[in-house]
């Protein structure tokens, strides 16, 4: 029975110490991730051609004038405006 539960605790005391040193490098050690100038020129270029693209964007509004579009109606449901708790939760309920 002691040989189980010091195998237990070397278990448990080895994946403490992985976790120890995995949450160090996670929290306290800086990536090296350093963006070339050149990937910086290629991102840049990508992301001028999608503006580009939205801005030639052509929407067709003829639906929107559509008899169909227009018969359409809300079903909506208001809410239903009820009192919601007191005005001061902290005086005595007394």
């Amino acid at each position: 029975m002691k040989s189980k539960k010091n195998k237990n605790t070397g278990i448990l005391v080895i994946i403490l110490i992985g976790l120890l040193i995995l949450a160090y490098k996670v929290m306290f050690v800086s990536p090296d991730v350093d963006l070339t100038t050149e990937e910086n020129e290629i991102a840049t270029i990508r992301i001028e051609r999608l503006l580009n693209q939205l801005e030639n964007a052509n929407f067709d509004t003829s639906v929107l004038q559509d008899g169909k579009f227009q018969s359409l109606k809300s079903i909506e449901i208001p809410m239903i405006s009820l009192p919601i708790g007191r005005e001061n939760p902290f005086s005595d309920v007394f």
